[in-house]
């Protein structure tokens, strides 16, 4: 039942982006550093969502690599450090 109202709820966001996107249809001056050009409005917006998208999911993969590289250090120190206090517990006592 989520399910369905989730699924709804997406088609109706989407339903309203292509009413926006319709109604501003007007062409908007765009300027640039190699010049000018006259698109519509929508087609601007939604050229800047993608850009910053794909900016966000640049920077986010960079962050989880790095992450990644901690795991992996984390996990090496710790299988060390449970060898080493393997070793330290096969040890015998001394009196």
């Amino acid at each position: 039942m989520i399910r369905v109202l989730i699924i709804g709820a997406v088609f109706l966001v989407l339903a309203l982006g292509v009413a926006i996107g319709l109604f501003n249809a007007q062409p908007v001056s765009f300027n640039y550093i190699a010049g000018t050009l006259q698109i519509p409005l929508i087609v601007l917006v939604m050229a800047e969502f993608f850009l910053v998208a794909t900016v966000t999911a640049l920077l986010c993969w960079a962050r989880i690599f790095g992450l990644k590289g901690e795991i992996r250090r984390l996990r090496r120190q710790l299988k060390d450090a449970q060898a080493e206090l393997q070793s330290l517990r096969n040890l015998p006592l001394k009196d």
